[in-house]
């Protein structure tokens, strides 16, 4: 990071950054991206909350290392405060909460996030396409594709579904396991135009991952690629994407959760 972003991130207004990234389907690297970026920022100097709201797996709580006390819900509910829920990551520079089962109607303290920089949030989709309060309270969010044909249709109707539903209108996007850079800009302009066209929406790209045996390696460590292998391929596209968010406009109608309905 060069003097000049160091001091615009200095002199930048204080708001928690809340992203939510989403996979366009499954298995394309939502989790992958969510820690990777949650670490690059964190080793940025930034003090970042990453929550795992996918209660099968818990992948992301997992290969960070973190030993959370809690979950979010413990912390709507009144039980925990966040720093005392929350799990510190493999390193000690990030902050991982996971979701737990939201009590219905229940309210996040509106400070309980303040003294982070960013909330990314390793989002869920409930049964009827919707996402938490949470994730769709977001200033941002990040849809995770691969470059196959499957993937990109799905992650078209994703944001198609996303825009009806909470009216967004622009959209980052990641492309995971692609061969070059070549390949992401040609997918995401066709994507981008046909948003545009139909939707009436801005599709910008945040980055891509080069396939990555490493990846994998670290999965099998129980640990993140960028915390795991700094100099690895996928590291490096990261913390590129990383460096680019400071830069993201914030949406302007992103609402803090003031309630928490179950998850399907």
């Amino acid at each position: 990071m060069d003097q000049a972003e160091s001091l615009r991130r200095m002199l930048a207004p204080r708001t928690t950054r809340r992203i939510a990234v989403l996979a366009s389907e499954r298995g394309a690297g939502a989790t992958t991206v969510a820690l990777g970026l949650s670490h690059a920022l964190a080793m940025q100097g930034e003090r970042v909350l990453l929550v795992d709201e996918d209660a099968a797996t818990a992948g992301a709580t997992r290969l960070s290392g973190a030993r959370p006390a809690g979950t979010l819900a413990d912390v709507q509910a009144g039980r925990l405060s966040l720093e005392a829920a929350a799990g510190v990551g493999a390193g000690g520079v990030l902050s991982v909460l996971p979701a737990g089962r939201p009590v219905p109607g229940a309210a996040l303290p509106p400070a309980a996030t303040s003294d982070f920089r960013s909330v990314i949030v390793d989002a869920g989709i409930d049964a009827d396409g919707a996402l938490s309060p949470l994730a769709g309270g977001a200033h941002n969010v990040l849809v995770v594709m691969r470059p196959e044909l499957a993937s990109i249709t799905a992650a078209y109707a994703c944001i198609k579904r996303l825009h009806h539903l909470y009216a967004w209108r622009r959209f980052h996007l990641i492309v995971n396991l692609a061969a070059s850079e070549a390949t992401v800009q040609a997918i995401l302009r066709n994507l981008a135009r046909t948003a545009s066209q139909y939707l009436g929406v801005e599709v910008v790209c945040a980055g891509w991952l080069p396939a990555d045996p490493l990846v994998a390696r670290a999965a099998q460590l129980g640990r993140c690629v960028v915390e795991a292998f700094p100099a690895a391929p996928a590291t490096a596209a990261l913390r590129r994407s990383a460096g680019g968010i400071g830069a993201w406009p914030l949406r302007a109608d992103a609402v803090a959760p003031a309630a928490a309905p179950a998850m399907a």
